[in-house]
């Protein structure tokens, strides 16, 4: 008998199979406006985001989505200001609330 086996993958904020929307307003000129829609935060303070980035939104109604195949997903993030998030898997909701409140993953926004 084959012993199960699970694999675990970290997928960026900045990775193209997630999409965010809507994008922010802004050109390579201006700073983007997180009330306008999905910002990057880049840690390196440049465009090129590195692995210490991150994105933001102030947008009621903003979201992003990523497809996969398994049986599992962490959510890992930060909800501030009195704003709240809802996970949703296959049309279903699973998962919603102001913030991560586990004491151990403090960022753990949602397992499932």
């Amino acid at each position: 008998m084959d012993a199960q086996r699970s694999l675990n993958i970290t997928i960026d904020d900045t990775s193209p199979i997630i999409r965010y929307q809507p994008l922010s307003l802004f050109n390579l000129d201006t700073v983007p406006d997180p009330l306008t829609g999905w910002s990057p935060i880049c840690g390196a303070k440049t465009w090129v985001c590195d692995d210490h980035s991150a994105h933001t939104t102030s947008f009621d109604g903003a979201k992003f989505a990523l497809s996969f195949f398994g049986t599992g997903i962490y959510l890992f993030g930060n909800v501030t200001s009195g704003m709240s998030y809802e996970l949703t898997i296959d049309g279903n909701g699973v998962s919603n609330g102001l913030n991560g409140n586990n004491d151990t993953e403090p960022q753990m926004l949602a397992r499932v």
